[in-house]
């Protein structure tokens, strides 16, 4: 017998993804667990902060740094033109 459907879970869903935690300060160091995940376009599995997140290949450190930083979305200013190729591009 399988067990009955599981509800909602409000405690994971609050500490999902990192956009609901206080900015991370670039000059303090960061851990990152890295994990391969496979698939056509090789997703990794992304640990830190107390949370994960996952990413497709193509996406650069510089992204999945912000978002696990709780940067502000930086593909419409003109300071993110330079770097990463923006969120609108991933999708995230």
């Amino acid at each position: 017998m399988k067990p009955p459907p599981a509800g909602h879970n409000a405690a994971r869903a609050k500490r999902g993804r990192w956009r609901h935690l206080r900015r991370w300060p670039r000059t303090e160091a960061l851990t990152l667990k890295i994990e391969y995940r496979g698939g056509a376009e090789s997703w990794w599995l992304v640990t830190a902060r107390g949370s994960h997140g996952v990413f497709p290949g193509h996406a650069c450190i510089e992204d999945v740094l912000h978002q696990v930083m709780s940067e502000p979305d930086y593909a419409a200013d003109d300071q993110g033109a330079g770097h990463g190729s923006g969120w609108s591009r991933l999708g995230l």
